[in-house]
């Protein structure tokens, strides 16, 4: 498969394994543990400061199709990195939007590398002329997609430069590569919130939903939801943490219909609800994108169980539930890969390119994109929160087009 490395730090690593796989035949150096050379030299992860720097050279370079501000200070007093990508990137146009976020969880990197490299891929190849990419006299053939769509028994190896320039001219791309700046540093689950023990997990400070844990605490586990030590531990309050209020503020801010949150430690995608096994009113439409996403990057989806009665259980606070329950916005999670911050370049490398594909196909499928039925009466919803939350869940799924 020919590479298009558009990143740097791949290249760089392309050069350190050149040269030391000619040294080491050069000595004939045998290894008595079986590694294969490729595993010997682990992938370079962007630092926060790296990709600072980069996210604003690439806007200097590209300053009419991407934007680049601040959406808050952590603990730590890092900047939250906000970055919009459409073509007039300083007007909110009437265009779908679709919302990218990436370390929530400041351990698994792989998270927020996949979103750098795509951000490189699309200023890389916004002007660039359709390419035969594979010199096979063909172009722009075989598509990011995960398939060999020209049977020469390679895939994806002939990006196409059309579809990059129709998703920025169309859509508004919205992302935040790094929620948790400061958990990435200090390569930590939780962010650093110097009011906790071991600080707070981001991904469970979401307010949507916020008080079952006082409804059912044995089902949704609230002593360690509510124990500083713990890793689920979900914060003071609802919203209490700045990496929180930024992608809320994102949320409030834009039009988005589709969302994707990056994490890794599984090879999974998955949808709402997470707090229960009722279906949501667009429960088939989630299946078909999800499924379509998961022939391009190979995880499949998880549909979970559906019991006549819907139970309780599961996850509170995350902002899949919350992008969801609060914005009508199709949010998934894709676990990107079996390890948290897998090392191998040539799989990092791949699980970015693959991540390309998703990101150009979805920029597609919200063209077409109706998710603007309410799903709840807010003001009955504003009234009565709880009474009206676990009316819609319980019987939501049974009367569709009925929300209470």
């Amino acid at each position: 498969m020919i590479l298009t490395a558009v990143n740097m730090k791949f290249k760089k690593f392309n050069i350190i394994m050149i040269f030391s796989t000619l040294l080491l035949s050069a000595l004939s150096a045998p290894t008595t543990l079986g590694i294969k050379l490729e595993n010997n030299y682990a992938h370079d992860y962007y630092s926060y400061q790296e990709m600072t720097d980069l996210l604003h050279d690439l806007q200097s370079q590209h300053p009419d199709i991407m934007m680049v501000e601040s959406y808050g200070k952590t603990n730590q007093n890092r900047d939250i990195w906000f970055v919009k990508i459409s073509d007039n990137v300083e007007i909110d146009e009437d265009e779908p939007g679709i919302l990218l976020l990436g370390a929530h969880h400041g351990d698994e990197k792989i998270s927020f590398e996949l979103l750098i490299y795509f951000i490189n891929h699309m200023m890389e190849n916004y002007e660039k002329e359709n390419t035969d990419d594979d010199n096979d006299g063909l172009i722009n053939e075989d598509k990011i997609d995960g398939k060999d769509n020209d049977n020469d028994g390679e895939i994806d190896e002939d990006p196409d430069e059309d579809r990059v320039r129709f998703a920025i001219d169309n859509t508004q791309i919205y992302m935040i590569p790094m929620i948790n700046p400061d958990g990435v540093e200090a390569n930590t689950r939780k962010n650093c919130n110097p009011d906790s023990l071991h600080g707070v997990n981001t991904n469970r400070n979401f307010g949507y939903d916020w008080k079952y844990y006082d409804l059912f605490p044995g089902r949704y586990q609230s002593f360690w939801a509510t124990q500083e030590t713990s890793g689920n531990y979900r914060g003071s309050g609802p919203y209490s943490e700045t990496e929180t209020q930024a992608v809320k503020s994102v949320a409030e801010s834009f039009t988005i219909n589709i969302s994707l949150s990056y994490h890794s430690g599984a090879e999974v995608v998955f949808y709402p609800w997470y707090h229960t096994t009722a279906k949501t009113p667009h429960e088939n439409l989630f299946i078909k994108i999800g499924e379509a996403m998961g022939e391009i990057s190979g995880y499949p989806l998880w549909t979970g169980s559906d019991p006549i009665i819907p139970r309780y259980d599961g996850t509170l606070g995350t902002s899949e539930n919350f992008l969801y329950g609060e914005h009508n916005i199709f949010a998934y999670t894709v676990e990107s890969s079996n390890k948290k911050t897998p090392t191998n370049p040539s799989t990092v490398l791949r699980i970015c390119e693959k991540s390309v594909g998703v990101h150009l196909y979805l920029s597609e499928r919200v063209q077409n994109l109706d998710n603007t039925k309410a799903l709840l009466t807010r003001n009955i919803d504003a009234r009565f929160p709880f009474l009206s939350t676990l009316l819609n869940r319980l019987f939501g799924n049974l009367f569709p087009d009925f929300f209470f």
